[in-house]
């Protein structure tokens, strides 16, 4: 099993990805698994963290696509920097995915009707990623196909995803709620919330963890 993140850029140190390693080791219930970071600036990470090295034009979030090309074999998980994992793995490690997979962000207030305002609606969240062998690769050879209309049109890759003709699949929605936006729109909004009965917390709404002095502390170690 590759487990797998990305590191562009600045806004996001060493810290995150160290602790990211140091979380999915902690909740992995002894699974074997190797831990990729892609990344531009491979400094201060810990020593069993293997590095890729980004070889890529893309910029920002866009990057994270380039992984469903070079991870092509075996169980693949991706998480962004920005998540907290609060328990053992059990759901999302035993998903076996028809296709490339995502989360189903039903916490987004588009969930009951899109926004009149959003041009490109999403209820996709790539936070967390999932696909077996070469499943991702039509994605990203649609992508490639199509990357200048795609990088204009869209801001970010849920919107892609979830607005162009390629084959997503949807990730149980009991693995993950948002810290800021709760669990459902309309049903259960309650932000900053510890969830026990969740796997993982994704942070994608506002402050991230180094700027929090709450829970999410005690996890995020």
């Amino acid at each position: 099993m590759n487990i797998l993140c990305v590191k562009w850029g600045t806004k996001y140190s060493s810290e995150y990805v160290n602790k990211l390693y140091n979380m999915v080791l902690k909740n992995c219930n002894g699974q074997p698994f190797d831990f990729y970071c892609y990344t531009d600036n491979p400094s201060d990470l810990k020593s069993n963290i293997k590095t890729v090295n980004i070889n890529s034009d893309l910029k920002d979030w866009w990057p994270k696509l380039d992984l469903l090309n070079i991870f092509n074999k075996d169980t693949n998980i991706f998480f962004d920097l920005d998540v907290i994992i609060l328990n053992p793995l059990e759901k999302l490690f035993s998903v076996k995915t028809r296709t490339f997979s995502v989360l189903y962000s039903q916490w987004k207030e588009g969930y009951l009707m899109p926004s009149a305002k959003e041009k490109f609606p999403t209820l996709y969240n790539s936070s967390i990623m999932k696909w077996e062998g070469n499943q991702g690769k039509l994605v990203y050879d649609y992508f490639q196909k199509n990357k200048e209309m795609i990088l204009f049109k869209y801001q970010g890759i849920d919107r892609y995803l979830f607005n162009e003709p390629v084959d997503v699949d949807l990730l149980p929605t009991s693995i993950a709620y948002s810290y800021w936006k709760g669990v459902r729109y309309g049903k259960d909004t309650t932000p900053e919330k510890l969830r026990n009965d969740y796997e993982v917390c994704i942070l994608n709404h506002g402050s991230k963890q180094q700027e929090l002095n709450t829970w999410v502390k005690e996890y995020w170690i």
